[in-house]
């Protein structure tokens, strides 16, 4: 599933950032930022863009995907409460078949970054 907000982003950075041994400071230095908006990144009060976000993946030697995904299981057509209850079984399909090929496209980054 992925981040809803920018505070699961920042907690995923920081992850990163312990599991390679960096600290906010190096991160930030190597962004060309200050600690202190570092500081913001992390804590999610600062958004951050896709450019931003793929030079952290870089930086820390991970996907963008890695640092967007929160937790290990598989989005369900119940799980989009952006779209109210999905009741239509036609519906249900399409998007659990949208959900595979995302699914699989995944699995073809991850491939490609081994």
């Amino acid at each position: 599933m992925y981040a809803l907000d920018f505070s699961q982003v920042g907690a995923n950075i920081q992850n990163e950032l312990e599991v390679k041994g960096f600290t906010q400071q190096s991160l930030a230095e190597a962004l060309g930022v200050s600690k202190q908006v570092m500081n913001k990144i992390i804590k999610g009060s600062k958004a951050i863009n896709v450019n931003e976000l793929a030079k952290i993946a870089s930086i820390l030697g991970t996907s963008t995907d890695d640092l967007l995904t929160v937790g290990s299981e598989p989005v369900s057509a119940e799980s989009l409460s952006f779209m109210g209850n999905v009741t239509c079984e036609e519906t249900r399909e399409k998007i659990n078949l949208m959900r595979q090929a995302i699914d699989e496209i995944h699995m073809l980054e991850d491939l490609l970054h081994a």
